[in-house]
């Protein structure tokens, strides 16, 4: 089963940061999505509901937030190289 890293768009300094979760889905994208994108007009798989509310460390202010808006929640393959921006 495919695994994919969570990153968000920081509400605090607008840069995209690990969310430091893992979950594994089958029908994920190849590539890096958002949330919104990924399921858009389908219910999100429970690994993605479990996330809502979780707080993320901004790295640059060391501030904890928190992103609800799910087009800036991405999905990304683990195995990917791609640069996260």
């Amino acid at each position: 089963m495919p695994q994919y890293d969570i990153y968000v768009r920081c509400v605090e300094c607008a840069a995209v940061h690990p969310m430091r979760i893992r979950i594994h889905l089958d029908n994920g994208p190849l590539e890096k999505q958002s949330i919104a994108e990924t399921y858009q007009g389908r219910m999100r798989p429970p690994q993605l509901q479990a996330i809502e509310g979780h707080k993320t460390l901004c790295l640059k202010t060391g501030r904890m937030f928190v992103q609800e808006n799910h087009n800036q929640i991405f999905l990304v393959p683990s195995y990917s190289s791609e640069r996260i921006t």
